[in-house]
């Protein structure tokens, strides 16, 4: 009979280990799969972050080689320029020539004052003696057809091979060119731009315009370029942003690096495994986590540059970008795991304290049963009193059964003094109360309850992630419950600085835009008053009014995509700019599409130039289609437009204005919103300063 027993129990045994071993097998499982979902999270939320800033760096930078090559064309396209030009190359005049012909003076003259005006000769308060040898990095210099010096500033560079080569290649092509970056004598890095010079037409006898000369703009890239690597928002982890190129399958840094390397003193090949630079080059677009430089890991998003074969890298240190996320993953591996241990705690002890034996084997199976949970329970006091978190596990009575050193710590006592007590007399009657709802709901339901609250917890007042865990059994107590504490108060503290960078990424787009229209430089501000003082009159909700604010801020950010010729054209604009200042609405959805922002930001975006009667585009949706934030939008949309002066017209009255809208209503417009708009108006009278204004 004995024999029997003993042999019935090893199935037994073997069917329940299996089944706690499956247990955490599964529990492992899924812990695992939820920390792999918020760190795919964590490194989304980066990607968009360093999207941002690293389209905002080269817009600056296509803008600003746009800006060089604007101003010599300005100078190339001068009649004057290309008619004197035109008779030097006729009379050959040679170089050393002692008489300086007429036409060599005027053009030295409006050389050096477009050179001036333009920042490519030495300031007044900055010439050098002339006696003394001036060697610059920047200048500007007028070649004929041949590519001989006419006319120099005073200071110019040398103009070496290379440079000459691009001179060549403007002259060959008939179109503007920029040379490779240089580093001069001096160890400065040096940009050449190149633009032709056609003769005045008629010149030529066939009625064709023929180069007759090409101008060359030598910037500073270390004084001009360089310094656009760090306009807009920045990071408070360590980042930064530098160019890359390909020579001989070699990555050369053009631009100066966070460890003091100077402009293109760094070369790295290209087939270096696991490097991000080396990546940028496969895909010019990528968020990856790969290595720097020096080895570091980093988080890197890439962009190539319209107008150069460079690429911006904007990188930042992936320790530091990672860090919280990394504390706070942590936090769920352990809490889990500790969760598992205890459950399979409580599992072994009431197994064993189900089973029966004869008398004396009952006295050794308990013993051994007291060895192991002693083992387990100074196991449990190791994890838990070398954690911050702040664990109390409650009876039913809401005596305190069990509490780490933590908890212990933070109102002043031992652990086992707080044993037996009960909670209100631990944590204080206001404390209490506050996490009283969650006690009972969970040990109404048996869920676990979880919150962010704010609690005076002993001498500490902070934000608290509080949870409530039902456990089955604990000892001889059933259904106790878990009381878990984890403050976060600085967390919350790096989320306000992450909404606050938020907004500065938010107000950096809105000044590019601003830059890139002059003419509508206030467009977006003024919608954004008029629709908040809409949206106020007709009460809406704060969750739309929120998302109205953050629509209309973003409405106009689109036109960075549209030419600026055309946003700036005096005349009226032929029906393919037409069509092309239309898509500015679709052009911002498809900026921002990859942002996930909290309610409809981006569907009342795309219903600024909708009407209610389905006149409007990109969709022509009706009024039933739209929401109320996006009929406020394309009503202050209107408004503004037509009281805010633009390149081919001034800006028309408030009352003319009204009135136009009104005559639109119940068409293009909703009725209730043009009423508040009348409403607002009549008590607004500044508004009147918006025509008056450039």
């Amino acid at each position: 009979m004995n024999d029997f027993t003993t042999n019935g129990k090893k199935p037994s045994i073997i069917v329940g280990i299996i089944l706690l071993l499956l247990l955490l097998g599964l529990g492992a499982f899924l812990t695992k799969a939820y920390i792999n979902k918020e760190r795919q999270r964590d490194m989304q939320q980066w990607e968009s972050r360093l999207a941002l800033v690293a389209d905002a760096r080269r817009a600056a930078i296509d803008h600003w080689i746009e800006d060089q090559f604007g101003k010599l064309k300005e100078l190339a396209d001068n009649a004057s320029l290309q008619l004197y030009l035109w008779q030097l190359v006729q009379r050959n005049v040679p170089e050393n020539s002692i008489t300086e012909p007429a036409q060599q003076t005027y053009l030295r003259n409006l050389i050096l004052a477009t050179a001036d005006r333009h920042g490519f000769s030495i300031q007044d308060g900055a010439r050098i003696p002339a006696n003394l040898p001036q060697h610059q990095a920047t200048g500007l210099a007028l070649l004929d057809k041949d590519l001989h010096k006419i006319v120099l500033t005073p200071g110019m560079p040398e103009i070496n091979g290379a440079w000459l080569q691009t001179a060549k290649l403007a002259l060959e092509t008939k179109q503007p060119k920029v040379s490779d970056l240089k580093i001069d004598g001096q160890d400065r890095p040096i940009l050449a731009f190149a633009i032709p010079v056609t003769a005045v037409l008629g010149t030529a006898g066939n009625g064709d315009q023929q180069s007759v000369g090409v101008l060359l703009g030598i910037r500073n890239a270390e004084l001009d370029l360089f310094p656009l690597l760090k306009t807009g928002a920045s990071f408070s982890e360590e980042s930064e942003a530098f160019l890359t190129t390909l020579s001989d399958n070699n990555i050369v840094y053009l631009s100066p690096t966070a460890d003091g390397a100077k402009p293109m003193q760094r070369h790295l090949s290209l087939d270096k495994n696991n490097l991000a630079s080396a990546s940028a080059f496969n895909n010019s677009s990528e968020f990856t986590i790969r290595n720097n430089y020096q080895g570091n890991t980093v988080l890197s998003a890439s962009r190539k540059l319209n107008n150069l074969p460079w690429i911006l890298n904007q990188q930042v240190d992936a320790s530091q970008a990672l860090r919280e996320s990394n504390e706070r993953l942590g936090f769920l591996m352990l809490a889990s795991s500790l969760i598992l241990l205890s459950a399979a705690a409580l599992a072994v002890a009431a197994w064993r304290h189900g089973s029966s034996v004869r008398a004396q084997h009952q006295a050794d199976e308990l013993r051994e049963k007291a060895q192991k949970l002693q083992k387990q329970t100074e196991l449990l006091y190791a994890i838990t009193d070398n954690i911050n978190t702040h664990t109390l596990l409650l009876s039913k009575q809401g005596e305190v059964l069990f509490s780490n050193q933590a908890a212990a710590d933070t109102v002043g006592a031992s652990c086992s003094e707080l044993i037996g007590k009960s909670l209100t007399s631990v944590l204080g009657p206001q404390t209490s109360r506050e996490l009283g709802q969650d006690i009972q709901s969970t040990a109404e339901t048996g869920n676990t309850t979880s919150r962010i609250i704010n609690l005076q917890y002993g001498n500490h007042s902070g934000t608290y992630q509080a949870s409530v865990i039902p456990v089955e059994r604990v000892g001889e107590h059933l259904s106790p419950l878990l009381l878990v504490l984890n403050d976060i108060t600085q967390l919350k503290s790096v989320q306000n600085r992450h909404q606050n960078l938020l907004r500065n990424l938010v107000a950096t787009l809105v000044h590019i835009v601003d830059l890139h229209d002059p003419y509508s430089a206030h467009h977006s501000s003024r919608m954004v008053e008029v629709a908040n003082l809409i949206g106020r009159e007709l009460r809406l909700s704060p969750e739309d009014r929120q998302t109205l604010d953050l629509a209309t801020t973003l409405s106009n950010l689109g036109k960075i995509m549209i030419p600026k010729e055309v946003l700036t054209k005096t005349e009226p604009l032929t029906d393919a700019e037409h069509d092309l200042l239309q898509k500015h609405v679709q052009y911002g959805l498809e900026l921002l599409d990859n942002l996930n922002f909290e309610g409809q930001v981006l569907n009342t975006i795309a219903q600024k130039q909708e009407h209610i009667d389905g006149s409007g585009y990109p969709k022509e949706i009706n009024g039933d289609q739209m929401l109320i934030t996006g009929k406020i939008l394309s009503v202050a949309n209107a408004f503004v437009a037509l009281v805010s002066p633009r390149a081919y017209r001034k800006g028309i009255s408030i009352n003319a204005a009204l009135d136009q809208l009104m005559d639109e209503a119940g068409t293009k417009y909703d009725r209730k919103i043009l009423a508040a708009l009348f409403h607002i108006a009549e008590n607004r009278k500044d508004w009147t300063d918006w025509i008056n204004e450039a």
